[in-house]
């Protein structure tokens, strides 16, 4: 019988389930778009159980589909979207809140809050984050503080857990209450170096740690479920970007990822020394793999693909995401049109929660197509600003960066990205970087993989782009990028 690997990739806008065969070749593909609840200015909710039965069903497709028998399935991966905060009854099984998003601003003014009592710094120092509504700490208390009372009246039987947790704890049927370190390095409570729950950090955030998961290894024996037959291992577990990271083999100091799906996240592996950002990157955990831990600076932009989805959903401008790359071949040249998409704040390295998106330059000429070109180019202008960060933490020339993600099957957009950085593009054979990290992590811990090495060698490049302006011509665009954002924030601070 043929052996697979399965690999739960949950993202922030739909679920998919991978099902790789043993040479990590894509044998089948499920997906699922889920419900997006957005009850109030910059809150973003999603609703825990939806993500768990399309998770459940997705899977049980797969195998249905490909006429498989649990026992032919060696392990299960589960990449999913950071911080997201998930809390719920250990004893009902039900969330007592709606998930809140990682995208969620609720939280801005008790971040601020924090800041003017000079926590950041303090934060900063055990978390390598800095303070902001992104990651999960400040989630959790704003659940203690607003659930229904009815919800929280029993606090001992309140567990937390980032998507990776819950999908694990409902697969497992409540016997895996785990996460994995990378993971942990995102909700804002968890000492990166010491690898443990910080008592200094539950105590400012009011956190009970019995509602907390135990960290562990990003390959290790998670558990097992009995859902679909025979028990079945869950070996791999990490953070999407993280999870990307590993599918793009970027083991050695220096090397660089940048996945454009929702939102967009550039990593650099800075090596196994925990060091801060002095330039309002994040230090986070890249892998932990075989007691080998290495970390990475992180930039995240908050809309990236979600800015696309926009344009689509909401502005109607194209029924397909699919259509941008020829769209933007149709935009004037003469149109000077920029847009800054703070759908739901800035990120990296602005850290501006409350800023909204705008457009700016609209003239009697302008069209679609310059708006869409404008949406493209911004993700170009934000990854810069990412780089320049980046460069001056690490003192380290980004010379070529990987890419993932759905959005770089566009080609315009890479070239944008590769003149407005004016480094090398390069594209992976497997594009899907997410699902095949922790496919390897599953695999790993199956001993379908030895170790990290063969993972180097399973890596393939699809693409190089490099680019086509001159440095000098694209720097007066940078600068015009650069007064535009400051002015904006500006303007809604």
């Amino acid at each position: 019988m043929k052996k697979y690997i399965l690999s739960i990739d949950q993202g922030t806008t739909s679920s998919r389930v991978v099902l790789y065969d043993d040479k990590f070749k894509v044998k089948d593909v499920s997906q699922k778009e889920f419900t997006q609840f957005f009850p109030n200015d910059g809150w973003v909710e999603h609703d825990a159980e939806e993500i768990w039965n399309d998770v459940k069903n997705l899977i049980q497709q797969i195998i249905k589909k490909n006429k498989l028998k649990s026992s032919q399935i060696t392990s299960i991966g589960i990449a999913n979207q950071r911080e997201t905060t998930v809390m719920w009854n250990k004893k009902t099984g039900k969330p007592i809140y709606k998930a809140i998003v990682w995208q969620d601003r609720r939280t801005a003014d008790y971040c601020n809050k924090l800041k003017l009592k000079n926590k950041d710094k303090f934060i900063q120092k055990i978390t390598g984050l800095v303070v902001d509504p992104y990651f999960s700490a400040t989630k959790i208390n704003w659940v203690l503080k607003n659930a229904p009372k009815k919800n929280i009246k029993q606090i001992k039987n309140i567990l937390f857990g980032t998507i990776d947790t819950w999908l694990l704890w409902k697969l497992t049927e409540g016997r895996s209450h785990f996460t994995d370190i990378t993971n942990a390095s995102r909700t804002m409570i968890y000492d990166a170096k010491r690898e443990k729950w910080s008592p200094e950090l539950l105590k400012l955030f009011d956190i009970k740690k019995t509602m907390l998961p135990q960290v562990k290894e990003n390959s290790c024996n998670f558990g097992y479920t009995k859902l679909f037959g025979n028990e079945i291992i869950i070996g791999g577990m990490a953070g999407d970007q993280q999870a990307a990271a590993i599918g793009q083999a970027c083991f050695s100091a220096g090397q660089s990822k940048s996945t454009y799906g929702t939102g967009c996240f550039l990593l650099m592996n800075i090596g196994d020394k925990f060091k801060p950002s002095t330039n309002k990157l994040l230090t986070t955990v890249a892998f932990k793999i075989n007691g080998e831990k290495m970390f990475c600076y992180e930039g995240s932009i908050f809309v990236a693909g979600s800015a696309i989805q926009w344009l689509r959903d909401n502005m109607l401008f194209f029924k397909n995401s699919k259509e941008t790359d020829k769209i933007y071949s149709k935009a004037n040249k003469n149109e000077k049109v920029i847009f800054i998409p703070a759908l739901t704040g800035l990120g990296a390295p602005h850290w501006e929660p409350k800023t909204r998106g705008a457009i700016f330059g609209l003239t009697r000429n302008t069209s679609q197509a310059d708006i869409i070109k404008a949406t493209l180019d911004s993700l170009s202008f934000q990854t810069l600003d990412l780089i320049e960060s980046m460069e001056k933490d690490s003192k380290i020339k980004i010379s070529e960066i990987k890419v993932d993600g759905g959005m770089i099957n566009n080609n315009n957009f890479l070239q944008s990205l590769s003149n407005v950085t004016q480094i090398k593009i390069i594209k992976p054979k497997n594009i899907e970087t997410t699902s095949l990290g922790v496919a390897y992590l599953a695999g790993i811990n199956a001993g379908v993989i030895k170790d990290i090495n063969q993972i180097i060698k399973l890596w393939k490049k699809s693409k190089e782009t490099r680019p086509k302006i001159a440095k000098k011509i694209i720097q007066k665009e940078i600068i015009t990028w650069k007064k535009t954002i400051k002015n904006l924030i500006s303007l809604n601070s």
